[in-house]
Order: C-alpha cells, then sequence, then structure tokens
C-alpha cells in the first residue's frame, strides 16, 4: 500500500477526479445576483436625476426587478463573450479607462507654477492681429475696378457696391474670422500697411471687394491676472494629459508587443 501511494498516476487520478466532481457541483450551482443597499441607492439616484423625483414603492419594485433582469443578460453576454471584438464597447472601456487614469486629484498650483505655465504656453493668450475696415462687394472684377476709379475720383462709398448679405463694416477682425466670413485666403490678400485707402479687388467665395482698412491692432498677449481662470483650466487638463501618457507608458513597459 506504501508502494501504491508513492506511484505519480495515482494521484494525478485522485486530483484529476476530484477536480471535476468540484466543477460539476459548481455548474450546478445557480449564479447568485445581490441587490445590496448600494445598488438600490444607485437605482433610486439615477431615477432621481432622470425624473426629478424619487420612485415610488411600486415604481422602485419594478425598477429593482428591470436591474436584476439587466444584470443577469449582461452576466450571460460576458460569459458567452459577446463583449469580444466589438469596436463600440471596446471604444467605451478606453474612454472609461482613459477617465480613470486622469481623476487623480490634482493639488491646487501655487502662483508661480501658473505664471511659468503662462509663460511657457504664451501664445495661447496671445491675441492675433486684428483689422478694421469698410468694404463694398461686386460680382465682377470689372465693375469693382470702375467703383475703384471712382473713389479715387471723390464718389461717396455709400452710392457705391452691390447688394449682398454682408455687412459693409468690420472691427477688430483676425484672419481667421476673415477667412470664415470671406473663405479661405482672403486674409492673406490685404495689405496691412496700406492704411485709410481703397485697396482692391479682393476675390472672395462672394464675388469681389474693395476695402478701405482704417487700423491694425497688432497682436497682443492677454495679462496673466486677466487670463488666470484660463491659465488655470488648461494647466488642470495639461496635468490630467500627462497622467494619462502616464498611465498608458506604465501598461505598455509591463506588456510584450508582438506585431506580426
Amino acid at each position: 500500500m506504501p508502494t501504491l501511494l508513492r506511484q505519480p498516476l495515482l494521484w494525478f487520478l485522485c486530483i484529476s477526479g476530484a477536480l471535476f466532481i468540484a466543477d460539476a457541483r459548481t455548474a450546478n450551482q445557480p449564479d447568485t445576483i445581490v441587490v445590496s443597499p448600494a445598488v438600490r441607492q444607485r437605482i433610486v439616484l439615477l431615477w432621481e436625476t432622470q425624473m426629478g423625483a424619487p420612485p415610488t414603492a411600486s415604481e422602485l419594485e419594478s425598477l429593482v426587478a428591470g436591474w436584476i433582469e439587466e444584470e443577469a443578460l449582461y452576466r450571460e453576454a460576458i460569459r458567452l463573450g459577446l463583449e469580444r471584438e466589438d469596436s463600440i464597447i471596446r471604444r467605451r472601456l478606453v474612454q472609461k479607462l482613459n477617465f480613470i487614469a486622469e481623476s487623480d486629484p490634482i493639488a491646487e498650483p501655487e502662483e508661480a507654477t501658473l505664471e511659468a505655465f503662462y509663460a511657457s504656453n504664451i501664445g495661447d493668450y496671445t491675441l492675433p492681429e486684428r483689422l478694421t475696415f469698410r468694404q463694398l462687394t461686386f460680382r465682377e472684377e470689372a465693375s469693382a475696378l470702375i467703383a475703384l476709379d471712382a473713389l479715387a475720383s471723390g464718389a461717396a462709398a455709400d452710392t457705391l457696391g452691390e447688394s449682398t448679405m454682408l455687412n459693409r463694416a468690420y472691427s477688430y477682425r483676425s484672419a481667421l474670422d476673415l477667412n470664415s466670413t470671406f473663405g479661405m485666403g482672403f486674409a492673406a490678400q490685404i495689405d496691412t500697411a496700406a492704411l485709410n485707402t481703397w485697396q482692391g479687388p479682393l476675390k472672395s467665395s462672394f464675388g469681389f471687394h474693395l476695402l478701405f482698412l482704417s487700423s491694425v491692432e497688432p497682436q497682443q498677449a492677454t495679462p496673466f491676472f486677466a487670463a488666470k481662470d484660463k491659465v488655470l483650466r488648461d494647466y488642470s487638463q495639461a496635468n490630467k494629459k500627462f497622467a494619462r501618457q502616464r498611465y498608458v507608458e506604465n501598461l505598455l513597459d509591463n506588456t510584450e508587443i508582438r506585431i506580426e
């Protein structure tokens, strides 16, 4: 008998049999869904958020029953592996994990820290060059050239130009604003050195324009005290982005990458 107990094959068969019996018993046991007080509280809170009032007793009973059904379906879907290779679920899980990675609390930065961040990103707090001008619109370039000669001869600008949805005057508009209004490339045609004189014709998506440039405001940095709230928001966002990147790098450091 002692010799028999020392046989590896016997022990293998005994252990395999025990595992098989345990697995069979476990498989026959029903899954357990626990409706804890925390679950009930989440159900109530979600209902209050959507409906503006707590659920009645009958409504809560129905909500809990619905949650139990949903939980059962969810567990079965996971058991069947339905979440695999689903791009929508994949993106949603990545989105939630990104949120977790960025959610570490950030200490309130000192004034000097914000000022340093402001200085290193000064371009984000600088107003671009801005133009103030009057303009006349024409469908044909020839009409614009005739009007330009008339203006040079002393004709009143109010009597010239064709009807259009555009304004006759614009104030403090950046190149980005102008290209958005008149079409890409319009701002580059303006001679910003030619103040208080009519210039053109300038081509746009609306036709041809004569433009009277009255002022050019140079680039101007917003003072730190005026931009402080935005600086704080940008600083917090930059730290969240850094935290996410660090989280991803830590994951990759512990992951073997094989490209087949």
